[in-house]
């Protein structure tokens, strides 16, 4: 058995959202096949994401000071619970499935958010000889992305480098020990009418639904 996080950052629209629909598609076919499998999904524009602000940066330097935790304000308390549990969530999981847009050749901001609290020194990685050794081994992680333009299903080598996005978070995670990572990209939407967009969307769920098989 695994435990499975997923991360999705797509707001809530009326609209159909590629990636989300994508993603759903992945995760169906997954539990198809890992029925034992428990399966966890944080939806971070529906939950919302603590912000890294003076808050947390001060109780943070509390704690380091010697307060203890039963010491802090209730809210302090309630703030740090919450980022404490979304640590422990990650460090637990066996496998990730991050589904987001793309915005502006990089990740939505509550992604990043999400990431600036769960990676963490000390806990998923440390200051080796070599400079940093993540902890989190024999992980694996999968991006489904969608994004206006195309940027991996295309000749053109550059345009790749220009999602930078997708290659912070495979670096990232490469430093915490995660080095299975793979995307599954739905690309060129801005460019499709509506027809032509569902037909990508299926072509790309296909795809999805084949991968999952093996993830």
């Amino acid at each position: 058995m695994s435990e499975v996080l997923v991360i999705k950052a797509h707001p809530k629209t009326a609209d159909v959202a590629n990636s989300i629909e994508i993603g759903d598609r992945f995760l169906k076919a997954y539990q198809a096949i890992h029925p034992n499998d428990t399966i966890l999904v944080h939806d971070l524009y529906a939950e919302g994401v603590p912000e890294i602000n003076s808050t947390n940066l001060d109780s943070w330097k509390k704690l380091t000071n010697g307060v203890t935790y039963n010491e802090l304000s209730e809210n302090e308390q309630i703030l740090l619970s919450r980022q404490q549990k979304l640590q422990d969530q990650f460090i637990a999981a066996d496998k990730y499935v991050f589904i987001s847009p793309m915005y502006n050749l990089f990740l939505p901001n509550r992604l990043k958010m999400y990431l600036d609290l769960v990676v963490v020194s000390t806990k998923t990685w440390v200051e080796g000889e070599h400079g940093p050794e993540g902890t989190l081994k024999n992980k694996k992680a999968i991006h489904i992305q969608s994004s206006g333009g195309t940027y991996h299903h295309t000749d053109n080598a550059f345009m790749a480098t220009l999602d930078m996005g997708d290659a912070y978070l495979k670096a990232l995670l490469g430093q915490v020990g995660v080095k299975d990572y793979q995307g599954i990209y739905c690309e060129g939407n801005s460019h499709r009418d509506p027809e032509d967009m569902a037909k990508n969307r299926e072509i790309i769920a296909q795809e999805a639904e084949k991968v999952a098989k093996s993830f």
